[in-house]
């Protein structure tokens, strides 16, 4: 990946749009950026990282620190990258999430926006962007940061860091995630296994403790030893003969349940046939009173037909009288109506002649509005004129009115341009002030930093001296106690025979010499030791050895970093305190200045303040001035155009009198006002008339259709009655029956009432009847000699054996289903902890390797790949390191087992040639430490290209750290350097070195003002 044209806009400490094109370094690929500190040097690398990977280059910026602070919210923050990968170009551009312009001038929250150009298509989604640039770099954010970036103390964090903090490193950069994940999955299933294992072990354990122990010995035995398959057969034996005990219950209540049937149904039967008797007695005595019912029955029916007749003859009857009622009023209406038709035909024919006279009179009321309008015209014109009069006269008081305001405008005017004057005055001088200030501000930074490293030096030395008393205090009582236990050692193996005879026994082989017999064991001394009291005298001497070990550690290193601060600050440890007095002395006569002048700025700041102010009531006055003149322009044009139409209309005004005479215009309204409603009258009253013959035209007609047909209703109707009459005396006379047949009509409910009683008796004589002979011939078959009591005895005593004997049956059953349940339940967690206890031991055995314990030697698996890459890195890193110290450095793994269970094998030491000893990376130089750090992220580097699939990365931005490297040093760095430039790469260097500036001929300046940074290119 190359970048070939990078453009920022309101980025950072960037207002303006800034362009950076790298094609103009004309073939030199090694490039220096320079500039004050806070200029802007790492946002560039910010940027790059920004547009490729949604994020910045180091961790201490984010990006909702990207937009500029020198940039209004009406200006949007982005970021335009163009690069090139194995000869394609690609372009993208990103836009953080920030307020900006929106419609109507108003602000609105923009979020954040992406666009990828790549093979002819753009990709506009985030993720999907991301995922992309990722696939097409064949690297992660991570590995581009080891790689491509080298941001401020990002890499020298790696080179110092302990095992456990570069296992989180490399586990991003090398993605072994998944092999942790394994070790993780691993640990958690054997725990898991485990507390199952504890679970079916305990929930054996309750199940055994529910059996009854006094069934038989051997149960009891194997319960008391907890013998499960012993448990298990003898709890198989019990549910079986439990089961044997219950089957033969059962079958002798299964015989008596069938004699017990038999004779039930005997009893049912015979108490049936008692029943149906006593049914039939009381059958026979309501037989005579069913049979007076059934004839009162027919009556009702045959004088219920008669009734229907007569019915019909009665509703014909009416239905003809009704049709008669209507004829009769049809009739009167129709006489009524042809009356009022002939009063309304002859009062049209009146109202027709005045209706032909209507033309002429609308012809006369048009002459008539004619004169009107001309009227009407006149008056308003003579309005019109007197208006345009007012009008001239208000005007122009408006215009002397605007000339005096324009004039007073005008004397503000002069009062504003001299108090601008002033304002710009001050301008100068606040410049002045403020880079008297900010050289102050330098002097203040630079003494604050010496003031830490003088006060941590201080700290340092406090430390240094409590930890040396504690440190003499614990050698004091380590070597007491340590002489003390080898005494103690001394006495104990001396008395080693006497300890061993105490523990001997007659008849029992001597652990020494073999014998049975033992006529005269060695006797103790009386200053003997027991082994446990020696024991716990050892504990404690090695606790006192690791206190005494842990502060002999921190004591080295608090000389090692002493002597540091000695030759950074170049003062001995005596002189410490003096140098942090005068450091306070300086610092407080800085900031008296500062407040002095702070003071004058902020005097000034707040004439500068008023200058928008001022510049827009000038504006605004200017503006008015501007107004009000091309208002009296305007008033005045007015003016000459009202004068105009004044004599337009005096000319207009005079025709109109000559044509309309002498007449008024309140005479004229009113002729037309009477017109019009002798017009409207005559054309209303026509149309009422022609409504109104033509409607009773039209009823005339309708009420002689309706009179014929009701006419022709009533003689059918006259017919059909006299044929409805004489069917009705023929039904009288089939029946039987005279005048007098409805006393023989029975209510509905009555009827259905008594049919109902006669049904109902029909079918339970039949059914008592079968049901009787039914009875009897069971009871023949059966053979059935006894009385019902008989039956009922016998029933008595089956049921009570049966009670004793299902008494004893519920017992045993519950008894086998409690023994059953327990068994299944041992049986199922006895075969469940086999199978958990195989399976545990397999995952238990595969956790502790793969986490690393005492046999790996507390080496994960994911730390022992990570150990294989770290090899490869420490190789390629000291290719380089080598070469930049002459020689004399070279980095190493530390291999050596250390105390406890923590993360190892990912520590690093460095090699001293000159010395032939090998010592912590810590203990380096600043120099010594860049350079070493530089080696190790170009060796990481190289080592992720060759496991990404060779991808080829030909850029290297590096930030800071040359500042820190004597002059050979530096030498070696930049000779690294220009090998990796020679290469193809392209190297950029941020740095505050001014020897760099004559070594690298290719600049990238960046310039800081009080409006935002902005940046060039020197070549």
């Amino acid at each position: 990946m190359r970048p070939l044209k990078l453009v920022m806009n309101a980025f950072g400490p960037y207002k303006e749009k800034v362009v950076i094109d790298f094609t103009q370094f004309q073939q030199e690929t090694l490039f220096l950026v320079s500039g004050p500190t806070g200029a802007g040097k790492t946002t560039i690398f910010d940027a790059i990282a920004y547009a490729l990977y949604d994020d910045a280059s180091g961790t201490s910026r984010g990006k909702d620190s990207f937009k500029s602070q020198f940039a209004s919210d009406d200006i949007l923050c982005f970021v335009e990258l163009e690069f090139e990968i194995a000869g394609k170009k690609y372009f993208i551009k990103r836009s953080p999430a920030q307020k900006g312009p929106g419609k109507n001038g108003k602000l609105k929250n923009w979020s954040s926006e992406v666009e990828f150009h790549h093979n002819g298509t753009v990709t506009t989604k985030i993720n999907e962007a991301n995922k992309e640039i990722q696939e097409l770099l064949s690297l992660s954010y991570e590995q581009f940061k080891q790689i491509v970036m080298l941001p401020q103390g990002e890499f020298k964090k790696m080179l110092e860091s302990n095992s456990a903090d570069k296992e989180k490193i490399f586990r991003n950069i090398f993605q072994t995630d998944t092999i942790k994940e394994f070790q993780s999955i691993l640990k958690d299933q054997a725990n898991n296994l485990k507390r199952e294992i504890d679970q079916s072990e305990n929930t054996l354990q309750q199940f055994v403790g529910m059996i009854n122990k006094d069934v038989n010995e051997t149960l009891k035995e194997a319960i008391a030893f907890f013998d499960v398959p012993t448990i298990l057969k003898e709890l198989t034996t019990l549910v079986e003969d439990y089961q044997t005990k219950i089957g033969t219950l059962e079958n002798e209540l299964s015989a008596l349940n069938g004699k017990y049937q038999t004779n039930q149904q005997k009893i049912e039967w015979l108490t049936r046939l008692e029943f149906l008797e006593q049914e039939k007695n009381s059958l026979e005595s309501t037989k005579e009173l069913i049979e007076a019912k059934r004839l009162e029955i027919e009556l009702a029916k045959k004088a219920e037909t008669c009734l229907e007749a007569k019915k019909q003859v009665e509703s014909l009857t009416q239905q003809r009288m009704s049709i008669e009622k209507e004829l009769l009023e049809e009739q009167k209406q129709l006489v009524d109506i042809s009356e009022q038709f002939i009063e309304a035909k002859n009062r049209y024919e009146i109202l027709q002649t005045e209706y032909k006279d209507l033309p002429a009179k609308r012809e006369s009321l048009t002459d008539l509005k004619e004169q009107e309008k001309q009227l009407n015209e006149q008056v308003t014109k003579e309005q019109a004129k007197v208006s345009l009069e007012n009008e001239n006269e208000e005007t122009q008081q408006l215009i002397v009115l605007l000339t005096d305001q324009v004039i007073r405008e005008n004397e503000q005017l002069d009062k504003i341009d001299y108090e601008l004057k002033e304002i710009q005055l001050a301008k100068v001088s606040i410049m002045d002030k403020q880079r008297e200030a900010a050289r102050l501000q330098q002097e203040e930074h630079q003494q604050i930093k010496e003031q830490e490293a003088v006060i941590d030096f201080c700290e340092n030395l406090e430390k240094q001296t409590v930890k040396v008393e504690a440190f003499q205090e614990i050698e004091y009582v380590f070597t007491q106690i340590e002489k003390k236990y080898q005494e103690k050692r001394v006495v104990y193996n001396r008395n080693l025979a006497g300890i061993l005879a105490e523990e001997l026994a007659e008849n029992e082989a001597c652990p020494v010499c073999g014998s049975l017999h033992h006529p005269s064991p060695a006797k103790l001394a009386n200053d003997t030791i027991s082994k446990e009291a020696l024991e716990t005298l050892e504990v404690e001497k090695n606790e006192l050895g690791k206190q005494f070990d842990r502060l002999s550690i921190e004591l080295q290193g608090l000389n090692e970093v002493i002597q540091t601060s000695e030759e950074k600050l170049s003062i001995q440890r005596s002189e410490v305190h003096e140098k942090r007095a005068k450091l306070d002395e300086l610092m407080s006569e800085d900031r008296i200045k500062q407040d002095r002048i702070t003071k004058e700025i902020a005097a000034l700041q707040k004439i500068m303040d008023k200058e928008e102010q001022v510049e827009e009531q000038k504006q605004e006055i200017l503006q008015q001035i501007r107004e009000k003149e091309s208002k009296i322009q305007v008033l005045r044009s007015t003016i000459q155009h009202n004068v105009k139409r004044i004599d337009e209309l005096k000319k207009d005004i005079d025709t109109l009198k000559i044509r309309t005479k002498s007449s008024s215009l309140s005479e004229i309204q009113a002729q037309i006002d009477n017109r019009i409603k002798e017009i409207t009258t005559i054309e209303q009253e026509y149309e009422e008339a022609q409504e109104q013959k033509s409607t009773l035209e039209r009823q005339q007609t309708q009420y002689q259709t309706s009179t014929t047909s009701f006419e022709k209703q009533l003689s059918l109707l006259l017919e059909r009655e006299a044929d409805l009459k004489e069917l009705f005396h023929q039904q009288l006379k089939i029946n039987q029956l005279d005048d007098t047949f409805e006393k023989y009509v029975v209510k509905k409910e009555l009827k259905e009432q008594m049919i109902e009683e006669i049904e109902s008796f029909d079918k339970k004589s039949w059914a008592n009847q079968d049901a009787i002979l039914e009875q009897k011939r069971k009871l023949e078959k059966e053979g059935s000699s006894h009385s019902i009591e008989v039956y009922q005895s016998h029933n008595q005593e089956i049921e009570n054996h049966s009670r004793t004997l299902k008494t004893q049956q519920h017992e045993l059953i519950g008894t086998e289903k409690t023994v059953q349940s327990i068994l299944s339940q041992i049986q199922l967690n006895y075969q469940t902890k086999k199978g958990q206890q195989e399976e545990y031991l397999m995952y238990k055995e595969l956790a502790e390797i793969a986490n690393g314990s005492k046999e790996t030697e507390y080496i994960s698996f994911e730390r022992y790949v990570l150990g294989i890459y770290f090899e490869e890195i420490i190789e390629a890193a000291n290719s380089r390191f080598t070469q930049m110290t002459n020689s004399r450095y070279s980095l190493i793994r530390n291999k050596e087992k250390t105390k406890g269970a923590g993360p190892k094998g990912l520590d690093l030491d460095v090699f001293d040639n000159y010395t032939g000893m090998k010592r912590s990376v810590k203990t380096l130089s600043g120099g010594e430490s860049f350079k070493a750090s530089l080696a190790l992220a170009l060796g990481l580097s190289d080592v992720i290209q060759n496991h990404s699939g060779g991808v080829s990365v030909d850029t290297l931005f590096i930030d800071e750290g040359f500042g820190t490297l004597d002059t050979d040093s530096l030498d070696s760095a930049i000779e690294t350097l220009v090998e990796l430039n020679q290469r193809g790469r392209l190297v950029g260097i941020i740095s505050h070195v001014e020897e760099l500036k004559t070594r690298i001929p290719v600049h990238i300046k960046v310039t800081k003002s009080s409006k935002g940074s902005y940046a060039e290119i020197k070549v």
